[in-house]
């Protein structure tokens, strides 16, 4: 994974190149598609658990729900972390942990442990949606960027027909265990090449910090030396401007 220096585009064309652009469409759309096979796959093992746990309709209601509820609970604190820190490196943490989880609910014994492993399905799934879709729009020109949307979105629902199909046809062959594992897999190693994706800066966690910083660079390139500490209430004008010597000052 390399990062972009935040040098600016200069008109509207691909961040990187459209190879890299489209290589992270690719991965975006296919963890999108894993996001969501993950999720829903436990509807078509409802039977199956029914008959070896004896679990009534509000306790498999509630393995479904609660990926919801800590999606909303979540998303929104790690969209911020991502948008400050690394949406690529957030992006692979996310899918390994939504994957691992998965693999895990494959190896529970009751319904408590069921119902944790489900719960970090959702804390891994928390905010992807909106931290993949904003890393597309900074790849991509904006001519294209509708349309990129519509493949993400339309993906979450292929991903919610196929975690149903796949859980069900992997059910009734191997048993229900085996269909975590056969969907959690290949998500986690799509989330491993995942880092290939060109990163690129982010915002700044403290914009005025930064505007304090670049007016101190200013200074330091008119004057050549390292300005005083101010004590005192810090002066709410950062800008600087160099004036030209005056002859025989």
């Amino acid at each position: 994974m390399h990062a972009v220096p935040d040098t600016g585009r200069e008109g509207d064309g691909y961040l990187v190149s459209r190879g890299h652009a489209w290589f992270a469409f690719a991965m975006t759309l296919g963890l999108m598609i894993f996001d969501y096979v993950d999720r829903q796959v436990i509807v078509s093992l409802f039977p199956h658990l029914k008959q070896a746990w004896h679990l009534t309709d509000t306790q498999l209601g509630a393995l479904v729900s609660v990926v919801s509820v800590t999606v909303a609970i979540g998303g929104i604190p790690v969209a911020l972390f991502a948008d400050r820190v690394s949406r690529v490196k957030s992006i692979v943490a996310m899918a390994t942990m939504w994957s691992l989880a998965t693999i895990s609910c494959m190896f529970t014994r009751n319904y408590g442990q069921l119902l944790a492993a489900r719960s970090v399905v959702g804390l891994g799934e928390a905010g992807y949606g909106s931290v993949g879709a904003v890393l597309l729009a900074n790849h991509f020109p904006s001519r294209v960027r509708g349309a990129l949307m519509a493949c993400l979105f339309a993906s979450a629902s292929l991903g919610s027909v196929l975690g149903v199909l796949l859980g069900g046809v992997i059910a009734a062959r191997w048993g229900w265990q085996a269909a975590f594992g056969v969907v959690g897999f290949p998500g986690l190693a799509m989330a491993l090449l995942y880092w290939f994706v060109r990163d690129y800066r982010t915002v700044k966690l403290d914009p005025a910090r930064q505007e304090a910083r670049r007016s101190t660079k200013a200074v330091r390139s008119c004057t050549g030396s390292r300005p005083r500490r101010r004590t005192g209430p810090a002066r709410s004008s950062t800008r600087v401007r160099c004036l030209p010597e005056r002859p025989g000052v």
